[in-house]
């Protein structure tokens, strides 16, 4: 389907099949296979079968940004979860990895007319310069080939093309590009630039399709940054500038805009992921992080609000997790910790694992928050404990497990001394775990970050007065319960939940008769 769906169309190498007007329906079925094969990737471990690239290549040629977008999705997941571009051999990483970079391309930035915010609203055409629906692209041309609007030209001499108003022209942008292409000897390495360039400047002045732009501009962004393809264009691309930029484009109030500034915030996560220190501090700077009041703080205080309260409309998903996911890449340097300290985040997570529901989509924010928790704590337990975190945790731990008795309600009963009369009768069997049930993934994944942070924190001095009193209350149960059910809830937790109390007794070996009893 994704050859059919990018195989030229005869006698016009520039338009492929997916774009022509009578096959919606291909086009139709071509999105839907990207998007889940996007799904699936996210989820698979087998991600290196994965043989289609070349297809995906072709189709970051289409004329329709929709179908721009969903490519460009699918190499995010690849390339965030992991390094699959980056193992790709040279004859297929380089086109790809050249198409991504010019679609990535600086637009001439925010001093030029051309800030990412500014491109974002929809404005009157006279708000941007008039290059902006200009096509200037100059070029040599290709040796031992005439071109046709100068004879005695040779490839050293340059040329232009100059159209101004490109989106005035009421033919396509491959149809444009078939025609250019038979007016002049563009080198064939130049035509996917030039290409880039038309599609860009012929929709510009549609605000749909300049929002499209954008949006792919900043998913190439991140998919280079995650395939740390960046070496030599690192200064034009993540030029100086470019995160107030970014930062700019989540300050935008219009709620119509969720998914770009969705995109804005992966893009900020990723540079984090890339640059470690030297564009770190600019990014806390510009966004606030430091301070109560700042944006970023305040933006994460109102998103988790409108999560636990039933009467505000939650934030979309998708902007959600991307920011939940840029503060842990954040907390996961010391200077990003510190910020997220200095801000008084703790507060605010507690309050995902306290009052967040346990549907599935709900369950991976509270793990997210209890991440980012972990990571804080590594520098500043001082606020964990004085809003009671400890309590939270084993609170919603036990909230957690209460919920897996209701698929299988099996404890291990220990072996005590009976009387013989209190013998089981002849055939009856003991109760047992329950087989074939699993612990869904989401919980699971939940449950795994609660429990390695308890193991953490008992073993961590600055608990030593409160760490005694930390079995008094549901932890035992709620730990029994995942000892006693392996199958259930798998080897890793098993393993976790025996290593949280052997961590206790080695801390508190005093305890140790009363834990047994």
């Amino acid at each position: 389907l994704l050859a059919e769906a990018g195989r030229p169309v005869e006698a016009m190498s520039w338009m492929l099949a997916c774009d022509r007007p009578e096959r919606q329906p291909l086009k139709a079925l071509l999105l839907a296979l990207l998007n889940f094969t996007a799904l699936l990737i996210e989820y698979s471990f087998s991600r290196h079968l994965y043989s289609s690239i070349e297809h995906l290549t072709t189709l970051l040629a289409s004329s329709d940004m929709h179908v721009v977008l969903a490519v460009l999705n699918l190499l995010y997941v690849f390339s965030k979860r992991s390094n699959y571009i980056t193992r790709l051999g040279s004859e297929r990483r380089g086109p790809l990895l050249a198409r991504l970079q010019h679609l990535a391309e600086s637009w001439g930035g925010k001093e030029n007319g051309f800030g990412l915010a500014e491109c974002c609203r929809d404005l009157h055409m006279m708000k941007y310069p008039p290059s902006a629906t200009t096509l200037h692209f100059e070029f040599y041309a290709e040796p031992g080939v005439e071109v046709k609007v100068d004879k005695r030209a040779t490839s050293t001499t340059l040329h232009y093309i100059h159209i101004e108003q490109l989106d005035k022209i009421s033919e396509s942008p491959s149809e444009i590009m078939e025609s250019l292409t038979k007016m002049y000897s563009i080198p064939k390495d130049k035509q996917m630039l030039l290409f880039t360039h038309i599609r860009l400047a012929h929709g510009f002045s549609n605000h749909k399709k300049r929002l499209q732009a954008v949006q792919a501009r900043l998913h190439a962004i991140s998919i280079l940054v995650y395939s740390n393809a960046l070496q030599e264009s690192a200064n034009s691309i993540l030029y100086n500038g470019l995160i107030e930029e970014l930062v700019d484009v989540l300050q935008i109030t219009d709620k119509q805009l969720m998914d770009i500034k969705a995109a804005s915030l992966r893009t900020l996560t990723s540079i984090v992921h890339l640059e470690r220190t030297p564009k770190l501090s600019s990014i806390i700077d510009c966004t606030g992080t430091a301070s109560y009041h700042g944006f970023l703080p305040v933006l994460v205080r109102n998103c988790i609000q409108a999560m636990i309260d039933p009467s505000m409309e939650p934030y979309p998903h998708q902007f959600a997790t991307a920011l939940f996911s840029f503060l842990y890449h954040l907390a996961s340097y010391d200077a990003g910790g510190e910020a997220l300290v200095s801000c008084g985040m703790m507060e605010a997570l507690l309050k995902v694992i306290k009052f967040l529901g346990d549907e599935q989509d709900q369950i991976t924010f509270v793990t997210r928050a209890v991440r980012v928790v972990d990571l804080i704590t590594n520098l500043d337990m001082a606020a964990f404990q004085s809003h009671s975190g400890l309590s939270i945790f084993i609170y919603r731990l036990e909230h957690e497990v209460d919920l897996c008795r209701r698929e299988c309600p099996f404890v291990i009963k220990p072996k005590v001394q009976r009387p013989p009369a209190a013998t089981l009768p002849e055939g009856e069997d003991m109760e047992t775990d329950m087989e074939g049930v699993q612990c869904i993934p989401q919980r699971a994944a939940l449950l795994k970050s609660m429990l390695n942070f308890l193991k953490k924190a008992i073993q961590d001095p600055a608990f030593s007065d409160g760490i005694r009193h930390v079995m008094d209350g549901s932890l035992p149960t709620s730990l029994k319960h995942i000892i006693s059910n392996a199958e259930y809830y798998g080897p890793s937790l098993f393993l976790l939940a025996t290593e949280v109390v052997t961590v206790f007794v080695f801390q508190e070996p005093s305890l140790l008769s009363s834990l047994q009893d």
